[in-house]
C-alpha cells in the first residue's frame, strides 16, 4: 500500500497547445478512497493516466509511496488500473485473464492458482473461471477486471469510470461491491467518474475538477454542505441547487434581509453577522438553497422553520417529477425558478399557487462576480 502525491501537475498535448490539467496538487493518503469527479473534458481521466504512467507529465511531479515516478514506466509503478471497457483478453479464459499479470512477474504456478481462486471466490466468480469474456455479462466482466487488478496486491488501484457501461441497477450493486472491496483490502484507490452520485457514495474524499483545475477537495458532507463556489454547489447534489439573485439590506430588526423585486426574506443571525463583517451590506449576492430546505409555508411552521418575511415568496407550480420516495416540485416565482423536495404522495397540481419558505439555517451565499462562496 502507498499514498500518492501530485505536485503542481500540468498537461498539454502539444508544445504550445492548451493546458488540459493546470497546477494540480493533491495528497492522497495511504488506504484512502479518493474520487475525481467533474464534467467531461475537465482533466480527471488525464490526471489518472499521468499517475498510471500512460500519459507523459508536461510539468510537475508524481510520487507513489514517497518515490518520484515521473520517469518510471507503467509496469514498474506497482499500480493496477481498471478501465471503462474492462480491457479483457477475448481469447483467454477468466482464469487466464486474472493470472496474466502474475505470469508476467514469473510467479510460481501454485501461487498463481491459489491467488486467482481466492480472489475469484471473494468476487463470487469462481464458477466462471473457465469461461471466455464473450460468455459473461457486463457485471461479470467488471468483476473479472477487478479480480485481475486485486490479485497482484498493488500499491494502489486506479479506476477510470469502471461502471459507466453498466445499467443503472447493476451500477448500484457494483458500487457497493467496490466499497466493500476497498474496506477489505484497505488499499489506496483513485476512482474517476462524471457521476456525482458515485462520488458522494463511494469516496472517502472527493476532488471536484473543472477545466483542468481543482475546484474543491473534501469529504462528501463538506462538499455538499459547504461548497467552495457556485460550480461545486451546482454540480454536487440532485436536483441541482437553487440560485437566487438579490441584494442585502438591513431589516427593521437590524438583521440582514435578502431582497429581490418579488420578495424579501430575513437571514439567520449568524449569516447576517458574517456577511456584515465581510462588507456585503447593500451589495448584490447570490443565495443558494437546496431543494430539501424549501417548504410550503404551512409545512414549514410544523417543522419549526421561521417563515417570517416582509414579502412572501409566492409562485406557481409549472412542473412536478416523481423520483422514488420524493417528488420534486418546480415553482416559478417571477423570473426565478425554485425546486422544492416533497413526499411522493404530496400531489401538487401544475398551475397551483404556492407560498414557499426557505430554511434560513441552510442558505449559502456567493459573491456574484467571482462566484466564490462567502464563508
Amino acid at each position: 500500500m502507498a499514498g500518492v502525491s501530485l505536485r503542481h501537475l500540468y498537461k498539454s498535448y502539444s508544445k504550445n497547445g492548451p493546458l488540459v490539467v493546470k497546477d494540480v496538487s493533491l495528497d492522497i493518503e495511504d488506504g484512502e478512497f479518493m474520487v475525481f469527479v467533474g464534467p467531461s473534458g475537465c482533466g480527471k481521466s488525464t490526471t489518472l493516466r499521468m499517475v498510471a504512467g500512460l500519459e507523459r507529465v508536461s510539468q510537475g511531479e508524481i510520487y507513489i509511496g514517497g518515490e518520484l515516478v515521473n520517469h518510471v514506466p507503467p509496469k514498474k509503478r506497482d499500480i493496477a488500473m481498471v478501465f471503462q471497457n474492462y480491457a479483457l483478453y477475448p481469447n483467454m479464459s477468466v482464469f487466464e485473464n486474472m493470472a496474466f499479470g502474475l505470469r508476467l512477474r514469473k510467479t510460481e504456478k501454485h501461487q498463481i492458482e491459489s491467488a486467482v481462486k481466492q480472489n475469484a471466490r471473494t468476487l463470487e466468480i469462481e464458477h466462471l473461471l473457465e469461461r471466455k469474456p464473450r460468455q459473461l455479462s457486463g457485471g461479470q466482466r467488471q468483476r473479472v477486471a477487478l479480480g485481475r487488478a486485486i490479485v497482484r496486491h498493488p500499491k494502489a488501484f486506479l479506476m477510470d469510470e469502471p461502471l459507466s457501461n453498466l445499467d443503472a441497477r447493476l451500477r448500484v450493486q457494483m458500487r457497493t461491491e467496490i466499497i466493500e472491496l476497498h474496506r477489505r483490502l484497505d488499499t489506496t484507490m483513485i476512482y474517476v467518474t462524471h457521476d456525482q452520485t458515485e462520488a458522494m457514495t463511494m469516496g472517502t474524499r472527493i476532488c471536484i475538477m473543472k477545466d483542468g483545475i481543482i475546484q474543491q477537495v473534501g469529504v462528501p458532507e463538506d462538499v455538499y454542505m459547504k461548497p467552495a463556489n457556485m460550480f461545486v454547489a451546482n454540480f454536487i447534489g440532485s436536483p441541482p441547487i437553487n440560485f437566487l439573485e438579490g441584494r442585502l439590506r438591513l431589516g427593521k430588526d437590524g438583521g440582514l434581509m435578502f431582497d429581490t423585486p418579488r420578495y424579501a426574506i430575513p437571514l439567520a443571525p449568524e449569516k447576517s453577522k458574517t456577511l456584515l463583517e465581510k462588507g456585503y451590506l447593500d451589495k448584490a449576492v447570490v443565495l443558494g438553497i437546496r431543494a430539501e430546505n424549501v417548504y410550503k409555508s404551512d409545512q414549514a411552521e410544523g417543522l419549526g422553520v421561521s417563515i417570517k418575511t416582509e414579502t412572501p415568496i409566492t409562485g406557481e407550480v409549472y412542473f412536478s417529477e416523481l423520483v422514488g420516495a420524493d417528488r420534486f416540485i418546480h415553482v416559478k416565482v417571477g423570473d426565478d425558478k425554485i425546486v422544492m423536495r416533497a413526499a411522493a404522495y404530496d400531489r401538487i397540481a401544475d398551475g397551483m399557487k404556492l407560498e414557499l419558505a426557505l430554511n434560513p439555517q441552510f442558505t449559502l451565499f456567493f459573491n456574484r462576480d467571482t462566484q466564490q462562496a462567502i464563508a
